[in-house]
């Protein structure tokens, strides 16, 4: 045999050998999983030389008489398939190496089939060597080809949305400034519609801002009225009660008041807040009763119960008191407005 191809295997032996007596020396304990990976490694590189004798027969290490500078390992290689089989076999075939119940190594067990079990697949997976290593890059290969096209689906969806949201944002700015004249309003509420929960709320909060410090222009709230209607009928289907609440203010408070539908609109912002759980908004209660002052046929009970609950805000009862509105109701129903109190 070539002195190269001597050289190696005395190496290889003296490796193994090297750390074999590191572990001992060290004193390391044996465990059982170290009998486990043992039993693995052995009867995957048995199986991979199976797998050989079979083919083409047991093959010595050996130069390439084609490629003087190449060499070829033989059966060192089988093994070397077979063990990487081996351990590549625990993976497509999923296998219990403890004791379900009380988590005990099978080797404790003392189930002489357990331990044939893990032999036999781990032969197996030796036996199958090459196709099984064969097998996990594919499926590596082919994980990371997926994970790369959702990558970029991700990022195009990303996009998308980004001019989605841009595109929203333009056509509202565009619509709330006095200077510019009404454009296409069903194209700004479908790009509203269509945005993403982020862009949504900037439109609120612009919105909202905007509604507050125009209050006394209706050509203003008139033009907020089909941006608060477009965050309601949001493509995610979200619930939001101070959309409702917003769209109630600009319906009661512009030029050509709708006081019934600003009525039902705050009266779905109080559901959806108590469905939510969430406390406080007593403004909600003491606007719907002013909407009720101006409708025919809603229930005075009602109207008490709206301004009962308005009135645990200490300020919002000062502004009942004092609201006209409220005060000729009151006055034709005989209710006593002060008698509320702050609960």
């Amino acid at each position: 045999m070539n002195k190269i191809i001597v050289s190696l295997s005395v190496l290889f032996t003296l490796v193994i050998g090297y750390f074999l007596g590191f572990y001992v020396r060290a004193g390391v304990p044996w465990s059982e999983n170290a009998s486990i990976f043992l039993i693995i490694l052995s009867s995957g590189a048995f199986g991979g030389l199976l797998y050989t004798a079979r083919d083409s027969g047991l093959e010595l290490l050996h130069r390439d008489p084609d490629n003087q500078y190449q060499i070829k390992l033989g059966w060192v290689a089988d093994c070397a398939f077979g063990i990487a089989g081996a351990l590549v076999v625990f993976l497509v075939v999923p296998t219990e190496l403890n004791n379900a119940e009380n988590g005990s190594s099978i080797l404790s067990t003392g189930s002489v089939m357990d331990i044939i079990r893990l032999m036999a697949l781990a032969l197996v997976g030796g036996y199958g060597g090459r196709s099984l290593v064969d097998k996990a890059l594919s499926n590596i290969a082919k994980r990371a080809d997926e994970a790369m096209q959702n990558a970029q689906e991700a990022k195009e969806k990303v996009n998308k949305m980004q001019e989605v949201d841009t595109k929203a944002l333009e056509l509202v700015n565009l619509h709330l400034d006095e200077n510019e004249e009404v454009g296409n309003e069903q194209e700004m509420k479908d790009a509203i519609i269509k945005a993403s929960k982020t862009a949504r709320f900037e439109i609120f909060k612009e919105a909202r801002s905007t509604r507050k410090e125009k209050a006394e222009n209706p050509e203003v709230l008139k033009r907020l009225v089909p941006i608060f209607e477009a965050l309601i009928e949001n493509e995610a289907g979200e619930e939001y009660h101070r959309n409702h609440a917003q769209l109630a203010y600009c319906l009661k408070d512009k030029k050509d008041k709708e006081w019934k539908r600003a009525y039902e609109e705050l009266k779905e912002a109080i559901k959806i807040r108590d469905k939510n759980n969430r406390k406080g908004f007593y403004m909600y209660e003491f606007n719907k009763a002013i909407c009720g002052t101006n409708l025919e046929d809603v229930d005075n009970q009602e109207m008490i119960n709206d301004l009962k609950t308005a009135a645990k805000s200490e300020i919002i009862l000062e502004k009942i008191i004092n609201e006209p509105k409220l005060i000729k109701w009151a006055e034709k129903n005989k209710f006593d407005l002060k008698g509320l109190k702050v609960i």
